[in-house]
Formats: C-alpha cells, sequence, structure tokens
C-alpha cells in the first residue's frame, strides 16, 4: 500500500490567532518564526504522521493497492467521496461499497489486479475543526514559539495538550 496526500488541507490556525495566543505585537520580523511554528503544530497533529492519526481539515489521498484483498481498511476515520479505479491512461471504475461507518470499502470479491482508492477525510472545512484541537494546536504554537532553543530537561509538551487531544486520537490496532 502507498498512500499519497494529493489536496494538502488549509490551514485552521492563522497568524493573527497564533500573534495573539503567543501575545506578539505586530512585529512583522516574528512572522516567519510564527508560521513555522503553526505548520510544526499541524504537522503534529495532522495527518498520516501526526499523533492524532487522523486528518483535522478536509484534505484528499490516493491509496495504491498492487493487489487488494476483498476488504481494504481506510487509513483514516471521517471518510467521505470515495472513488475506486483500475489505474490506467484511461482509470477505469470499479464497483464498491463503503462499510463499517466509511472506515473500510468492500469489493465484494478481491478485484485481482492493482486499484487506486482517491478519497477525502477530514472533518470538513475550517469552520468543523472541534475548539479543542484548536486551543490544543494554539498552546503547541505558543510552545513552539517560546521554546525556540530547546529543552534541555524541562517537561516537555504541556499535558492540557494531551488531555484536549485524547478524545480525539484514532489508535490503530
Amino acid at each position: 500500500m502507498r498512500l499519497t496526500l494529493v489536496t494538502p488541507p488549509a490551514p485552521f490556525i492563522t497568524l493573527d490567532e497564533a500573534r495573539s495566543q503567543c501575545r506578539v505585537e505586530d512585529d512583522q520580523e516574528e512572522n516567519a518564526v510564527l508560521e513555522r511554528a503553526i505548520d510544526a503544530a499541524i504537522s503534529h497533529l495532522d495527518g498520516y504522521r501526526g499523533i492524532l492519526r487522523r486528518c483535522i481539515v478536509n484534505q484528499q489521498w490516493r491509496m495504491d493497492l498492487a493487489r487488494p484483498c476483498r476488504t481494504v481498511r481506510m487509513p483514516f476515520p471521517d471518510v467521505s467521496d470515495v472513488t475506486v479505479t483500475y489505474p490506467g491512461t484511461v482509470p477505469e471504475p470499479v464497483p464498491f461499497d463503503l462499510c463499517h461507518d466509511g472506515l473500510a470499502v468492500n469489493f465484494g470479491r478481491a478485484p485481482g489486479r492493482a486499484v487506486q482508492i482517491l478519497f477525502t477525510a477530514g472533518f470538513g472545512d475550517v469552520a468543523d475543526v472541534p475548539a479543542a484541537i484548536k486551543v490544543a494546536a494554539l498552546m503547541l504554537v505558543d510552545f513552539f514559539y517560546n521554546q525556540r532553543g530547546g529543552l534541555s530537561d524541562g517537561p516537555g509538551f504541556p499535558p492540557e495538550v494531551d488531555v484536549m487531544i485524547s478524545p480525539f486520537k484514532v489508535w490503530r490496532v
């Protein structure tokens, strides 16, 4: 299986929100540092490698499977807009059913050859991001901004972040 991000998500934290969280006045010199902190916070939480193991804002992914079995488990929850094709110069649609509340694609019988599954995953638009995730991300922005030199023996991330995001974590078994 190969998973490829096709359309990245829109950032759900603005520069103004980060400025407010970090108590930074309108200092243009700090923009680059704040933008890196925003990127770090979002990538720490979001997507296939993020600690939430889910997509926060809608984003499009492609899953390439060499020889899938009858049922393929989706890598994220909150999946929508699924299309399955046999790859080629003229992609050919593959019949399927979305089952287990969008957590799996069922072909009825194994397709017998490579397929591509194109899907959207996420809570929705930026406005649909749960408040706890947004606040946790802002806390991470503040942490990354204020700890630019690193921590040698400090406590690490603020513990409140984990408390706020734990109901949204997806546990892979």
